[in-house]
């Protein structure tokens, strides 16, 4: 019997580390701590139609009445898909395609806002993203939709070369693709030149683009 107990727990053991292995490294890197406000995973929530969603809670000592408390969720490439947050205001919305039943909060939510669903990947970039192992091949770490202007454009990231990380008279080239897979836009930022675009855009587009949703997540 005791041999029993202990097999039941070395299983147990086994299945939690199994767990923890299948949490993607971008949702392990949102835990994150100071000495107001602590974010740590909760939970894996497996929804119908094999999405996956993680469940995150952020709480904050007492003393700080402007720090945020509550729970937020994010999916399988880290997108924020919900949130339930509470502080000197309040942030509570949930993405279209989710509702606050499957996430478990049934109720003390009377306003929440329900935003629009993300947009769709055109059949071009979709299908890059479906070949993973090109992408991995190429070293591309996030496909990224974002808004430039008034333009949605594509952005396959890559690190940051090693030998580029500390220097400051280095460049990076940035490029952006529009739903046809066309190159769109062009943009060399740091070193001398500080920073440059083209194809009609500015540098200030650059640093004022918005991220939609993160396509897909090498983690």
């Amino acid at each position: 019997m005791k041999n029993f107990i202990l097999l039941k727990i070395l299983f147990l053991m086994l299945g939690n580390i199994s767990m923890a292995q299948e949490i993607p490294t971008c949702i392990k890197n949102l835990n994150t701590a100071n000495t107001l406000t602590t974010t740590k995973f909760v939970r894996t929530i497996n929804l119908k139609g094999n999405r996956i969603v993680y469940e995150f809670a952020i709480v904050s000592k007492r003393q700080c009445m402007d720090c945020p408390n509550g729970t937020v969720f994010y999916d399988s490439n880290c997108n924020q898909i919900a949130s339930f947050i509470m502080g000197r205001g309040s942030s509570v919305y949930i993405r279209y395609g989710y509702t606050a039943f499957e996430l478990g909060k049934t109720g003390g939510y009377p306003n929440i806002k329900y935003l629009e669903k993300f947009e769709p990947a055109p059949s071009c970039i979709a299908k890059a993203v479906d070949n993973v192992d090109s992408l991995n091949r190429v070293g591309v770490t996030r496909v990224l939709q974002v808004r430039i202007k008034d333009k949605t454009l594509y952005h396959f990231e890559h690190a940051i070369a090693k030998e580029k990380v500390n220097c400051k008279d280095c460049s990076n080239t940035f490029k952006y693709y529009d739903e046809n897979c066309n190159l769109a836009a062009t943009f060399t930022v740091g070193g001398i030149a500080g920073a440059k675009a083209s194809e009609g855009f500015t540098s200030s587009d650059f640093y004022n683009k918005r991220t939609i949703q993160i396509l897909w997540n090498k983690n």
